[in-house]
């Protein structure tokens, strides 16, 4: 699960930004308020390194518990820059080919060979959500599979595979000619890093990226009951039962997204990843440049685990998780990068959160 959030980042990059942790609190408890959030919180990453970050309301409504910068949300969608970044790592080590179809490394699995398009699917395809390969969450399949399991399991976990196998087998457009946002798309292509490297996708994210760039605050979804999170509202209901538990399974994003999070280790994350500490800054372009370009939407387009905006000036990506919102946003221009937070769901715009964020105080 975890979608995206909308396609319309600020278009806007200031020149520079200038605010104090007062500063940004103020401005997040006057959003906080207007839009109804439990908590909400933010981290304001500036070139020099520099961090600023606050949160204001709760973390627990029922308990009174302040929400704080440190402890973890559910990314969400966030997770598939991750995703793409640990491919472009493999890319560079000469493991993995952009142009690698994906039925190298999975044709013959039999989830694989349903798939629409299956033969002439590459991995820039699956980086970029331009394989034609549609999702899961809306299909009838997949809604009637998580009333039975909730029914009968008191919660709702599927392996990546039959996720997959929930989309249509119909293409929605011919490979490489169009865009569809997928999770499903993510998923086949987390299997293909693990085939192509024999190792999970979690070790190799840690050991690649997360531990080399010290985002020890970041966790991974592999489990039922995640360790250090708070309470999220989804639709206005806690979320978390008294066991931890949640009643869509959070280990079931995996490669969809499938981290938890704080805005502060978003922004660290970008900063590594935009000043090559990841990736080399090849790659990164790569990364900005490809995907299919919509003629009828030159703003915008959709790269490999990126939005971006204005050939490149604004790149990010937001994420959904029940009973969670993030948003992160980098704006190549000032080498500043911003993220948000919220532990509620529902219509939320978090981009306007960003946007007071970035057009608040200057020097």
């Amino acid at each position: 699960m975890g979608k995206c959030l909308s396609i319309a980042l600020l278009a806007c990059c200031p020149s520079a930004l200038a605010l104090d942790q007062a500063e940004l609190a103020a401005l997040l408890e006057e959003a906080r308020v207007e839009m109804r959030m439990p908590g909400l919180r933010a981290a304001v990453r500036f070139p020099d390194g520099r961090i600023v970050r606050a949160a204001t309301g709760l973390a627990d409504r029922e308990a009174n518990v302040a929400l704080d910068d440190t402890v973890r949300m559910p990314g969400g969608s966030t997770g598939k820059t991750f995703v793409a970044a640990l491919t472009m790592l493999l890319v560079e080590d000469g493991v993995l080919s952009l142009d690698d179809h994906a039925s190298k490394w999975v044709g013959g699995e039999r989830w694989f060979k349903r798939l629409p398009n299956d033969d002439e699917i590459r991995l820039r395809h699956l980086l970029s959500h331009s394989a034609g390969l549609g999702d899961y969450p809306s299909t009838t399949r997949y809604r009637m599979g998580s009333i039975v399991r909730a029914i009968r399991d008191g919660g709702i976990r599927f392996e990546p595979e039959e996720l997959i196998g929930f989309i249509n087998r119909r293409p929605l457009y011919p490979v490489g000619r169009g865009y569809a946002y997928t999770d499903a798309g993510y998923l086949v292509l987390g299997r293909v890093i693990e085939a192509a490297t024999g190792r999970t996708y979690y070790d190799l994210v840690r050991e690649r990226i997360l531990e080399p760039q010290g985002l020890d605050e970041i966790g991974l979804q592999d489990r039922s009951v995640l360790p250090n999170i708070t309470t999220g509202y989804m639709m206005g209901a806690r979320n978390l039962r008294k066991d931890g538990t949640m009643k869509i399974d959070p280990s079931s994003e995996w490669t969809g997204g499938g981290l938890t999070t704080n805005p502060t280790m978003l922004v660290k994350f970008y900063g590594a990843l935009t000043e090559g500490r990841i990736v080399k800054p090849e790659s990164l372009a790569t990364m900005l440049e490809s995907g299919w370009h919509n003629p009828e939407a030159p703003d915008w387009h959709y790269g490999f685990g990126l939005f971006v905006y204005d050939g490149g000036e604004t790149f990010g990506h937001g994420g959904l998780w029940p009973g969670y919102r993030t948003h992160v946003t980098h704006y190549a221009s000032t080498g500043t990068t911003i993220a948000v937070q919220t532990n509620r769901d529902g219509r939320l715009d978090m981009q306007a959160v960003v946007t007071r964020i970035a057009s608040s105080t200057e020097p």
